[in-house]
């Protein structure tokens, strides 16, 4: 039980020193955020409670490098969400997805586009960021949760899915 304390701890600590996990946010979406990834941490810890130490951290370390990524993901797209455009838009939220599928594992669902339209309508709908982040993770935990409407934004990720990646 202590190595698993000691492993979150050392995680915890990750995140909270790590201010470029929330820089783009408001305090209260970095809260959100942060308890977002604390819960992710917890989750992680307590899955390889069972294996011995070195399959443990190899397991533990793609899916805690998962979650900084995923937070670096959200703070920048959530924190200049207005000056993204819709393809931004789809954009974050596939970098999103892949590594939310290294982070819960085969937990994890991947959503439909009609989905995935829905929910960048239902965010663009939205005006609070902590709020924004809090239906985001619901979005990615939770299978019964569905935010209300979607078809134009359903189109637009499905139409910048089947293009091939713009290079710069």
């Amino acid at each position: 039980m202590e190595e698993l304390e000691e492993r979150i701890n050392r995680a915890v600590e990750g995140i909270l020193g790590n201010e470029s996990l929330t820089a783009d946010l408001d305090d209260d979406a970095a809260k959100v955020l942060i308890e977002w990834g604390m819960a992710c941490v917890n989750q992680i810890a307590q899955s390889v409670t069972r294996l011995d130490a070195a399959e443990a951290e190899k397991i533990m370390s793609s899916r805690l490098r998962a979650i900084r990524r995923l937070m670096r993901s959200v703070n920048k797209w959530i924190g200049n969400w207005e000056e993204t455009d819709a393809n931004g838009h789809t954009k974050r939220l596939s970098k999103v997805l892949e590594q939310a599928a290294v982070i819960y594992g085969e937990r994890f669902s991947q959503p439909d586009e009609e989905k995935c339209g829905t929910l960048l309508k239902h965010l663009d709908s939205m005006e609070d960021p902590a709020q924004m982040i809090a239906d985001l993770r619901r979005f990615l935990t939770d299978p019964n949760f569905s935010p209300p409407g979607g078809e134009r934004w359903s189109k637009k990720f499905a139409r910048s899915l089947s293009r091939p990646p713009s290079s710069q």
